[in-house]
């Protein structure tokens, strides 16, 4: 009986503990909710040992909240931890009597995210990689944990940036090998390693790079390096020596190809036979055979009803017209269509590229871009893929490299197909002098091979001014800066024009004035706007058309008056430039003094000896005295190339000499210049050509005939 009694009380008394802990926690929670975090503390502090979860929760509230004396933030951090790890030994009875009071675990979980919320706010406040890297270690389960990684990986990258040395590179891939920028850092690190073991820019650095890191993607660079530095001097021996050394490197081939072509400089049969025997390991003998074929053959396009072939010079028919479209031959291929698709062909008709693109380029310095489906790739000259036909827009090879966008930016290429610039860009242009305009983040820049940028993106639009200065676009008006973004002119001006003759139009207040190549203004803006002005007062040899009160004249580059402003036009500026004054043109020389008065409806300046002339709506030809060369019986005629003029009866065109003399007799639908030698003449169904030199039309001879 006496046992059964002590076990009675020990129960009771644990029981009454329990239940006057729980009813601190209560009158904790009645108290915060009331503010008086005094009682709240206190209460929450005695049941903290009993009653472990509610009290933590109750404590980590009252040190979160900031309108009360005891705020902190790291108290509130352990307090929420520890309720956290003490709510799964609560009875489920406790759990449903303490939710009356707006505590369970979802109430624990909101509260430790709103903390490490405010845990987040002082790293973000302190911006540093510790920072960031400790609230991510801590917080792990934090709502800001993503957008703090980032911020963390991107501060990081930004200072390994700085540096720009392989080993801090390879520190962050050691510590971030998870982070999103993880290629976009490897592609940094191989570049830098590149650059750290080539420095010297000598062959023995190529050559040890390429030793040492086998697995870096620049190693096919440090072999095109090899190549360029082994061949330097561009002559047969030093190409026959590389291919010797180096025969496993990937410009071998193109070696051989480089020392038949410097052999065959003097082209003939001979000259191939020799090379046969000169060079028996030539790995390409089946290309001489061709070569010595087709080296005589010049051949052009031409139509018999729907369909393309092709002739030469004689207009004999070497292809019969089977191809529904034609080019000419660019580098012993000429780009046909067959049943609706395009591929490629040599003179002996083989096809050389299957007939499986939608569109296709000539050939250009080996290479040429196709489409498929509205997606473009590249071939070389046998067929292969360079780039695979994954290409929304790919451009042409320049200064050895080529834009290219797969999805939504643009990255540059090697002539190999790899990536030199990472895909980065919103637009690109080819590259010029060693450099490439490049749009970023709605602005534009100027990148070098490397994807540095010499000049920074700063502004909407912006081209070069001169060599050290670009013209720049802020808010629709115009100035000059520096590369470096340094701002030389603020923009103030509605145009700045073309740097010619150290003068560059610019136009203020709808007015014309000049500034020189450094940006001064030479003179103030005080002429008219007029149409294309930004050609016509563009500085030629000294001088430019300027305008006054729909009135027309001609400066020189000091700003001082050569011809007066008193002529109602003025045409290009020339030996003789032609001017209007009233409803009549004539001509006058540099000085403004007439030398063929005015007479005509209508005139062009002189070039090369003559001008084109209008009167009562037909136009001719004259020489400067004058004398009509071309009559004044077309509706229109226009310079074709030097010495030729395209004359027209308003449907049907012509070609005459600068000498009056008709060369092609007024029946052609269009006539175009293919070159300095040729141009093509096209009717509904044929298509036939002048051979300038001997001022010959070229037309197919069909059997028969």
């Amino acid at each position: 009986m006496i046992k059964i009694l002590l076990i009675f009380f020990f129960i009771a008394s644990n029981f009454l503990g329990f239940t006057l802990y729980a009813g601190k926690i209560e009158k904790g929670f009645e108290a915060l909710k009331e503010h008086n975090y005094f009682k709240a503390k206190e209460l929450f502090e005695k049941s903290l040992k009993k009653i472990t979860s509610p009290a933590s929760y109750g404590l980590a509230t009252i040190y979160y909240r900031n309108d009360n004396p005891f705020y902190s933030l790291d108290s509130a951090f352990n307090f929420i931890l520890k309720s956290e790890a003490t709510y799964g030994v609560l009875s489920e009875k406790n759990k449903v009597h303490y939710k009356e009071f707006n505590f369970d675990y979802t109430a624990i979980l909101d509260l430790r995210a709103k903390i490490s919320s405010a845990f987040y706010t002082i790293a973000k406040s302190k911006n540093s990689v510790s920072s960031y890297t400790t609230f991510i270690n801590s917080h792990p389960w934090a709502n800001e944990i993503f957008e703090a990684t980032n911020a963390r990986d991107s501060l990081a990258y930004s200072l390994s940036k700085k540096a720009n040395n392989s080993a801090v590179f390879q520190d962050f891939l050691n510590l971030y090998p998870n982070s999103s920028l993880y290629a976009l850092v490897q592609a940094d690190f191989y570049l830098a390693q590149y650059h750290e073991y080539t420095l010297t820019n000598n062959l023995l650095s190529y050559l040890e790079f390429m030793a040492k890191c086998p697995s870096n993607p620049y190693v096919m660079e440090a072999e095109d390096r090899v190549y360029e530095i082994s061949t330097e001097s561009n002559s047969i021996e030093s190409f026959y020596s590389f291919v010797q050394k180096y025969p496993k490197n990937r410009n071998c081939n193109l070696a051989w190809r480089n020392i038949y072509q410097l052999y065959m400089a003097d082209y003939s049969d001979g000259r191939i036979n020799q090379f046969k025997i000169d060079y028996p390991n030539y790995p390409f003998f089946q290309e001489l055979e061709q070569d010595l074929i087709y080296m005589k053959l010049n051949l052009l396009p031409y139509k018999d009803q729907s369909y393309y072939g092709f002739m030469d010079y004689s207009g004999e028919i070497i292809i019969q017209a089977e191809y529904e479209q034609l080019g000419f031959f660019k580098e012993g291929l000429a780009l046909a269509m067959k049943n609706g698709s395009y591929g490629y062909i040599d003179k002996g008709n083989r096809i050389v590229v299957p007939f499986i693109y939608s569109s296709g380029t000539d050939f250009e310095n080996g290479r040429a871009v196709v489409e498929i489906n509205g997606k473009q790739g590249m071939i070389d000259r046998s067929g292969s893929l360079v780039f695979k036909v994954e290409f929304k827009d790919l451009g042409q090879l320049s200064e050895g490299l080529v834009y290219g966008m797969k999805d939504s930016l643009y990255a540059y290429y090697d002539k190999n197909g790899n990536s030199r610039i990472s895909e980065k860009y919103e637009e690109a242009y080819a590259f010029s002098t060693g450099l490439a305009k490049v749009q970023q983040n709605g602005n534009q820049g100027y990148v070098d091979v490397f994807g540095t940028f010499v000049v920074p993106p700063g502004y909407k639009d912006i081209s070069f001014f001169n060599d050290s200065m670009l013209i720049f676009e802020d808010e629709s008006q115009f100035g000059l800066m520096k590369k470096n973004c340094q701002v030389i002119v603020q923009a103030q001006f509605q145009e700045i024009g073309r740097l010619s003759s150290n003068r560059a139009l610019f136009v203020q207040n709808d007015l014309i004035g000049f500034i020189d190549g450094a940006g001064k203004i030479v003179i103030a803006p005080t002429y008219e706007i007029f149409p294309n002005y930004l050609k016509r007062s563009q500085f030629i040899s000294n001088l430019a058309v300027i305008s006054q009160k729909g009135k027309y004249g001609i400066i020189d580059s000091t700003g001082k008056i050569v011809v007066p402003i008193t002529y109602t036009e003025i045409g290009e500026l020339s030996s003789l430039i032609a001017f209007a004054k009233g409803s009549k043109w004539g001509f006058i020389d540099l000085t403004g003094k007439t030398i063929l008065k005015p007479e005509f409806d209508y005139a062009e300046s002189f070039k090369d000896g003559t001008a084109i002339v209008e009167k009562l709506t037909l136009q001719g030809v004259i020489d400067a005295k004058g004398k009509i060369i071309i009559p004044m019986s077309y509706t229109s005629i226009n310079r074709l190339s030097k010495g030729l003029f395209l004359a027209s009866n308003g449907s049907q065109y012509g070609v005459f000499s600068a000498n009056g003399e008709s060369l092609v007799p007024l029946e052609y639908q269009q006539i175009r210049v293919i070159d300095k030698d040729l141009l093509v003449l096209i009717n509904s169904n044929e298509v036939q050509y002048l051979y300038i030199p001997e001022k010959r039309v070229i037309k197919s001879i069909v059997k028969g005939e």
